[in-house]
């Protein structure tokens, strides 16, 4: 368990974010709560809405000497990518939380960042996902920020992908108590549940239901003719199980 501090809602996808039409389970919570996670060749690619750098940042851990190299304005002619086009600038890795926008970027080691000249880049990271990461150069992720509210997270590594999805969800669950939560701890192993790649165009809703004396995460698969992921805990003080039902 560990304390998780709760994000105000300027600041908090979870809570500035709406979408019109949609009916909320949760009142404050007013954007639905999804992610979907696809092979992208060599790669995987995990799609979260509604999310923001801050959180992808604080979840991979990478070192803040590492840095990013930011490509802003991306653009799509004929549905073709096209190489930067704006000269992309390099800033360190803990600078990114405030970058907004349309905006990608992508992970360089400190070992690597007097060759960003000879890397070779695709822009936006969506138009070739497969070869958005140069880990020639040691990069580990490539990162799409659509309308500040979509992110897209691409990389080979599986672990990474796993600690982004699972800092996603603790930040969810802390936003719909909207207050420092002591959380129960994630198990990998619960988290591993979730990594099954997807077909095109499929997704998983995410929903937490927060009763007196349990509470239960629930993963619907929108599209899938399956029997949806749940977990349960004694709130604060309990552990996350799955393979209940209610």
């Amino acid at each position: 368990m560990g304390l998780h501090a709760h994000r105000p809602a300027d600041s908090n996808p979870f809570l500035k974010h709406a979408l019109d039409g949609w009916r909320p389970a949760i009142p404050h919570i007013r954007y639905p709560v999804t992610f979907g996670l696809y092979r992208e060749g060599k790669n995987w690619g995990l799609f979260l809405a509604p999310a923001d750098l801050a959180c992808i940042r604080a979840a991979l851990q990478i070192p803040p000497s590492d840095a990013a190299l930011v490509m802003e304005g991306a653009q799509v002619l004929n549905e073709a990518f096209l190489e930067a086009p704006s000269p992309p600038r390099l800033i360190p890795w803990s600078e990114i939380d405030h970058l907004s926008g349309e905006v990608d970027l992508v992970h360089i080691p400190e070992s690597a960042q007097d060759e960003v000249a000879s890397i070779d880049l695709v822009t936006p990271v969506l138009a070739a996902p497969g070869r958005a990461v140069p880990t020639d150069v040691g990069s580990k992720i490539a990162i799409g920020l659509n309308d500040g509210c979509h992110i897209a997270v691409i990389s080979p590594d599986l672990d990474l992908i796993q600690a982004c999805l699972q800092g996603f969800i603790q930040d969810y669950i802390v936003s719909v108590m909207q207050r420092d939560t002591d959380l129960p701890d994630l198990e990998p192993s619960l988290v591993r549940e979730l990594l099954v790649p997807m077909p095109t165009g499929e997704w998983c809703e995410l929903m937490l239901h927060v009763r007196r004396r349990y509470w239960t995460l629930s993963a619907d698969r929108e599209g899938w003719d399956a029997t949806p992921t749940q977990w349960v805990c004694e709130g604060e003080s309990g552990r996350w199980r799955s393979g209940w039902s209610w």
